[in-house]
């Protein structure tokens, strides 16, 4: 109980500070939906340019990078800098099953949101992903925690998303990335974000490519992409696992829930999918 009163704590600081603090001090925001590779980007970034990256602890009133799951509202969007990161939501759904669901010694999630998550919902055998997974959707786009369980919940992928994009559509503070481009040219998407975006003049390749290897998957995991640890936090680290899940009621449950979002991130040119 001591644990979970002080990561609210941790929580409702941060979130203080980046309606306040990180205004003045000219801090970074990486803003995602949860389990679209927001730490791997924090990572890169505040390596790269060598800004620290406080995670799960209470941060210091200096310039930092913070990385959150937060609306656009109150002053977060009066932070000069904001990076958009955003994931194919049905790789979302699939990344997000296995982090709520799966547990054994090695995940180092909190026992007991997987214990809360496992009595909600009720399924027989958590392995069958598959089978578990339209039942899981319903339950990720309607499913509302009390404010005690998640006081700062973040609603949904599609609710999320469309929130910041007509944001972004209203503001040149913030850049878009996307997971897919970071995973097939790290390099590459660090480089344009870096000097399009994050102002740097004169980009470091070979720093860059040192940051790269050092927080890379394999360099993480101490497996190849593309490897699974069904318990990890870092599970996979490919996109396009969905169609190893995603039958025809899937994808018909997964367009009701979130109508045209796939098509206005550019991941599907139609709804014919």
């Amino acid at each position: 109980m001591v644990k979970v009163i002080k990561s609210k704590i941790e929580q409702l600081i941060r979130l203080v500070y980046i309606n306040s603090v990180s205004i003045k001090n000219d801090s970074l925001l990486v803003m995602e939906f949860p389990k679209s590779g927001g730490t791997w980007l924090g990572q890169l970034i505040a390596g790269y340019l060598e800004v620290p990256f406080p995670r799960n602890r209470i941060p210091s009133r200096k310039r930092l990078l913070y990385h959150g799951h937060y609306y656009p509202k109150n002053r977060i969007t009066e932070n000069r800098k904001i990076v958009l990161l955003v994931r194919d939501g049905r790789d979302v759904l699939v990344s997000l099953y296995h982090h709520q669901l799966m547990w054994n010694p090695k995940n180092k999630e909190n026992p007991s949101k997987i214990n809360y998550y496992r009595e909600t919902l009720g399924f027989e055998d958590y392995d069958d992903v598959r089978g578990n997974l339209s039942a899981f959707m319903d339950y990720a786009y309607t499913h509302k925690p009390s404010k005690l369980r998640h006081f700062l919940f973040y609603g949904n992928w599609y609710q999320f998303n469309s929130a910041w994009l007509d944001q972004k559509e209203r503001s040149d503070n913030i850049y878009m990335v996307k997971y897919e481009d970071l995973l097939e040219d790290t390099v590459g998407t660090m480089k344009k974000l870096l000097t399009e975006f994050l102002e740097v003049e004169q980009l470091d390749e070979d720093r860059l490519n040192d940051i790269v290897k050092q927080f890379s998957f394999e360099n993480q995991t101490k497996r190849k992409q593309g490897e699974e640890d069904k318990a990890s936090f870092l599970r996979k680290g490919v996109s396009g696992d969905w169609k190893n899940y995603f039958g025809e009621e899937q994808k018909q449950k997964f367009k009701e829930y979130t109508g045209d979002m796939l098509l206005r991130l550019g991941y599907e040119k139609d709804s014919n999918w």
